[in-house]
């Protein structure tokens, strides 16, 4: 006769907990009533969920929000004060470490910059030596450190298979490395998919089900949304649109191949073409400066970055159906008509009925808040691309 192993208390408890803390995330402030009414856990047992939450300092009670009439009402949120989670964001050019609370809100004071180093012993070397200055400084308990990696990430393994832009980490756990140096819990998130939680948590994407953000940065990178959950593939490599060879004949990528979607669409490949033009190296900020101030022509580049970024906008929208599109980059912002114009070519592009139910519009999020995004997931929910 076949047997089931009874679950053990302690499971259960962890469960109903991270059933709570999903629902603050995915909510904001909730009383009691509301997340019993959020989750279906019986009002007794989130009491005791609650309980023990507030006692681990992951959430915080108090008049958050206030009510349509009389007093405000005490609700609980995901905790700022007490704990604090630190996001490092890995770059072609540059990395960073941001500080925040759990409730996303990004402490300022601990931002940290530098120059991407050449060799990834001298990265890893960087970010544990600004990692422990940052907790040094910081008044909180830090729980963990969120990882933002560009390239092809092994979400299993936490390995980058191959970064395009950013070799020295390629075959690298730079998550492993990095919890083993610092003792510290590591999540570790492809940066396309930490702007999708990004999104999701703090962005217009909240509530949504089906949706993609499409990163046209300093690569492309597409991460997809399907029924709620995220479309990750074998191993965690799906969504690589900025790979597909659209100019056969075209520039070299870094991915070994020639003519690739990302060294035409992109704000590093953007800036690179306009680059040639001016006769000078020129970042993609000051580009859409001097465009914004007027002392610089878009010229050609843009519209041939633009036609090819909405072939790849059309592409997201036939394959995937989503109910909405963000697109995050720089280059947009250097006229208020460019994304405009870059949806309505899109419209021309994309199936009239997948785009009749879907919109396009700007990510709210950022790669900062992606990092974060990724351990506050982990946190909140047990789940990542990878933990160490």
């Amino acid at each position: 006769m076949k047997t089931f192993a009874r679950a053990r208390p302690s499971l259960l408890r962890q469960i109903n907990e991270r059933h709570v803390l999903a629902a603050i995330q995915m909510h904001g402030p909730l009383s009691r009533a509301e997340i019993t009414r959020c989750t279906g856990i019986s009002g007794p047992t989130v009491t005791r969920a609650v309980a023990a939450l507030l006692d681990a300092r992951l959430l915080e009670e108090g008049d958050f929000r206030p009510a349509a009439l009389g007093r405000p009402s005490k609700v609980l949120r995901l905790a700022g004060k007490n704990v604090s989670v630190l996001g490092a964001i890995i770059g072609s050019q540059t990395c960073e470490l941001v500080c925040a609370g759990l409730d996303g809100e990004i402490h300022d004071e601990s931002h940290v910059t530098f120059p991407t180093p050449n060799t990834y012993e001298d990265l890893v070397e960087q970010f544990v030596m600004a990692v422990r200055e940052s907790c040094s400084k910081e008044k909180t308990t830090v729980l963990g450190l969120g990882l933002s990696l560009p390239g092809l990430l092994n979400h299993r393994e936490g390995r980058v298979l191959l970064s395009p832009n950013l070799h020295q980490t390629d075959g690298k756990r730079l998550g492993h490395d990095l919890s083993s140096r610092l003792g510290l819990e590591v999540a570790t998130v492809q940066e396309s998919t930490g702007l999708c939680l990004a999104e999701r948590m703090y962005g217009a994407a909240r509530g949504l089900d089906h949706f993609v953000v499409v990163d046209i940065n300093e690569g492309l990178g597409v991460c997809v949304v399907n029924d709620g959950e995220v479309l990750e593939g074998q191993s965690g490599l799906a969504g690589e649109l900025g790979h597909i060879t659209v100019d056969i004949d075209g520039k070299p990528c870094g991915c070994g191949n020639r003519g690739c979607l990302e060294t035409i669409a992109t704000d590093h490949a953007l800036a690179d073409a306009v680059s040639q033009r001016a006769g000078r190296q020129m970042a993609i900020e000051e580009i859409v400066t001097e465009i914004r101030e007027g002392r610089m022509e878009m010229g050609p580049e843009f519209d041939r970055a633009m036609a090819y970024l909405s072939v790849g906008l059309a592409a997201v929208v036939n394959l995937f159906n989503p109910q909405r599109v963000f697109v995050f980059g720089k280059f947009l912002d250097a006229h208020p008509e460019l994304f405009h114009r870059l949806t309505q070519m899109t419209w021309k592009r994309a199936l009239k009925p997948a785009m009749a139910d879907c919109e396009i519009i700007r990510a709210q999020a950022n790669k900062r808040l992606g990092a974060i995004a990724g351990i506050i997931q982990h946190i909140t929910t047990g789940r990542d691309d990878h933990a160490e």
